[in-house]
């Protein structure tokens, strides 16, 4: 897989072409960034600057969210230029969260038709996967339920509060937002046992990009290392290929990495946030 290839195609279809509900994209001869609707969840997707003017940028994009009142995050990349930007963050304040990989799977796709469209143009080729599309969990009161409606997405992030605790209401306001007004962008997962929520995850798509991306992939403590992150993972992978896309991505958590690259995905980059957070009183 050429990775320098896979990198500037997420850049163009999924960085700077996102759409998301909830949010308000803005984009300027610099940056792209994503307004919350919400107090939270603001954040910079892409930058360009020369690095003679980064300081300046970093400054204007302060001012410009402190304005509006709101926090916001600034996404970074391993292989975003100028180096040493994340740094830059650092000496304006920012705080600088955990780092994770970012991990693609090439996914069998059909063939290309004669004429070559510019998502066709970013096709690599297809190493061997090892796909296990089979959810073999462990009782049969153990199942993996693709949720649609309100309830059910809440059950999912009910989840998602109890591991990484904090307040994901906005976060679960735009997942339902997009399940009613973009059903198609979205897949969400949750695995219940014995009628009880106990593991969950989404699937993101974004209209004419061939990418797909896992995000969620959370376990209670009590029942971790039975096989439902995996199981979860298996479902996303079918799912993605029943979409006809090309790859699909993750920012892998050391843990969530050992567990992904065993179903093929390979790391092409590192990725850190950045967060800048008002002082309020």
């Amino acid at each position: 897989m050429n990775n320098k290839q896979v990198t500037d195609a997420y850049r163009r279809f999924e960085r700077q072409g996102l759409v998301l509900e909830g949010f308000r994209k803005e984009v300027t001869p610099n940056v792209v960034r994503f307004v919350s609707d919400g107090e939270s969840g603001s954040f910079i997707s892409f930058c360009e600057v020369p690095e003679q003017d980064a300081d300046q940028l970093i400054q204007q994009e302060i001012a410009y969210f402190t304005t509006l009142g709101k926090d916001f995050e600034w996404k970074v990349f391993s292989t975003d230029e100028p180096a040493g930007f994340g740094e830059k963050l650092v000496s304006q304040g920012f705080v600088k969260e955990s780092t994770e990989s970012f991990m693609v799977l090439p996914l069998p796709v059909s063939q290309a038709t004669d004429t070559e469209t510019e998502t066709d143009a970013v096709a690599v080729e297809i190493e061997p996967t090892r796909f296990e599309p089979d959810l073999a969990l462990r009782s049969e009161a153990v199942s993996v339920v693709e949720v649609i409606d309100e309830a059910g997405i809440r059950a999912a992030m009910s989840v998602q509060e109890q591991v990484f605790g904090g307040n994901w209401e906005d976060h679960t306001a735009e997942l339902i937002a997009t399940k009613q007004k973009r059903p198609d962008d979205l897949k969400i997962y949750v695995v219940f046992d014995a009628e009880m929520p106990v593991s969950s995850a989404w699937l993101r798509f974004t209209e004419g990009s061939p990418f797909a991306g896992l995000w969620g992939g959370a376990t209670l403590d009590s029942h971790r290392g039975k096989g439902y992150y995996s199981a979860l993972v298996k479902r996303r992978i079918r799912d993605a290929m029943a979409k006809q896309k090309q790859y699909l991505t993750i920012d892998a958590s050391e843990m969530s990495r050992v567990i992904v690259e065993k179903h093929g995905f390979q790391h092409v980059a590192t990725t850190s946030p950045y967060l800048w957070k008002l002082t309020r009183g």
